[in-house]
């Protein structure tokens, strides 16, 4: 059985003309490419927030207050899953490095800025 092709559509962020995913093509918003699904996840996440402005306020005192409740519940969940807390301790060392590099980066920047004030001045 031959379905139709949908009709092609330009992706709003790059430009490019592209040919929906036969499920999607009522609502498909931008071409496959991860830049454009990047930027257009951002845009729609950015409108829903704007929409929902309270959402995420006043949320840790319910988590605070559950937690509370179920005392020890991560130490059990991390005892039953350990590949979970071997993945997230990995990826939280690799944001800290990221960080870290960041940060140098930063230093080593304001230390050569610094550093050719004082030639400027003592010149």
């Amino acid at each position: 059985m031959n379905r139709p092709t949908p009709a092609q559509k330009r992706c709003p962020y790059c430009g490019r003309h592209y040919t929906p995913y036969i499920r999607a093509a009522g609502t498909q918003k931008s071409c496959g490419r991860a830049a454009c699904r990047k930027k257009h996840k951002l845009k729609t996440q950015i409108a829903w927030l704007e929409r929902n402005p309270d959402y995420f306020r006043g949320r840790y005192i319910k988590v605070k207050c559950w937690r509370e409740s179920h005392p020890g519940y991560q130490k059990e969940y991390r005892a039953a899953h350990p590949e979970h807390a071997t993945r997230d301790n990995r990826a939280r060392v690799a944001r800290w490095r990221k960080r870290k590099r960041f940060r140098s980066d930063i230093q080593d920047g304001l230390r050569l800025k610094v550093d050719g004030i004082l030639r400027i001045m003592s010149g």
